[in-house]
């Protein structure tokens, strides 16, 4: 297949495009010029002959909200989405399938875990946003397939936020943060590719999908698992005060968990393999013998 990619070079992008190629598919990169244009003409000339989209674009959630910030993170989803359906529609052959992003801070931190049919959370920056970024993409010609992927955490040594995490236990320290016993549902880089690509395959799959593992963690058992992996020898906890200051609004990523499943992929037979974090950590960071 023909798969075009929003945010191709960045870091699930990179490691999407060189998946798909493994499996000879021909990765199409939707460049950021092809979305500062008025005109989305460009950008469906780049998507023409295409067989599938995937779009993962959108501004790094982890930093500190200022209202500039928030702003950015919402025009690189919004407007992305917006002219990206804007251009598919215009296609006499549109793709097969559009999977767009999405995630779990779309539910509410309480009420237990989340099936995929739940309702969005109240009051919250992070699901007002994904509900507006869902909005955009549901306006896809009905003729497209589309899939609203949510994700958990990524997880992979090679970036994203668990390097951050885990440097302390280098240093023989387990620095927890967050409320331990607030849900964190996270998933590992590779399950992720291969589950886009599973999705990608399986043409019963639509609407919104939970992209996590299937393995109900809490921010508790996540630090315990590390501090069992590394042999850390001291634990300490970072206050929730001390990341608001830090970090300001942003805080509540980290403070404030969802608990999501992943019911469609677990129903549809996807095979993880990282179902478990302990079994993430081994693979992760082998012991050296």
């Amino acid at each position: 297949m023909n798969v075009a990619i929003t945010g191709s070079s960045g870091f699930i992008g990179s490691h999407l495009s060189s998946r798909l190629a493994v499996f000879g598919h021909q990765v199409t990169p939707l460049w950021r010029y092809l979305f500062t244009q008025d005109s989305v003409d460009c950008l469906a000339e780049a998507l023409a002959g295409c067989h599938a989209v995937i779009n993962l674009a959108g501004a790094p959630i982890d930093r500190r909200w200022t209202d500039a910030y928030k702003q950015e993170l919402v025009e690189s989803r919004i407007m992305t989405t917006r002219k990206l359906v804007e251009a598919v529609n215009r296609l006499h052959e549109p793709p097969e399938v559009m999977i767009s992003t999405s995630a779990v801070g779309y539910y509410s931190p309480a009420g237990g875990c989340h099936g995929e049919q739940d309702d969005p959370a109240a009051d919250s920056f992070l699901a007002e946003l994904c509900v507006a970024w869902e909005k955009e993409a549901k306006l896809v010609n009905d003729s497209v397939r589309l899939v609203r992927t949510r994700f958990g955490v990524v997880l992979s040594p090679d970036g994203g936020a668990l390097p951050r995490m885990v440097r302390p236990a280098r240093f023989g320290i387990t620095a927890a943060v967050g409320n331990p016993d607030h849900p964190f549902s996270w998933v590992a880089l590779e399950d992720l590719v291969d589950a886009l690509i599973f999705i990608m395959g399986k043409e019963d799959i639509s609407g919104p999908v939970n992209v996590t593992a299937p393995e109900r963690t809490t921010n508790r058992e996540f630090y315990k698992a590390a501090a069992e992996h590394f042999h850390t020898r001291l634990s300490i906890h970072v206050p929730d005060a001390v990341l608001r200051l830090l970090m300001g609004e942003a805080s509540q990523v980290i403070t404030n968990g969802q608990c999501a499943i992943p019911e469609t992929l677990m129903r549809e037979g996807f095979e993880f393999q990282y179902p478990d974090i302990r079994t993430f950590f081994n693979k992760a960071f082998p012991v050296k013998s």
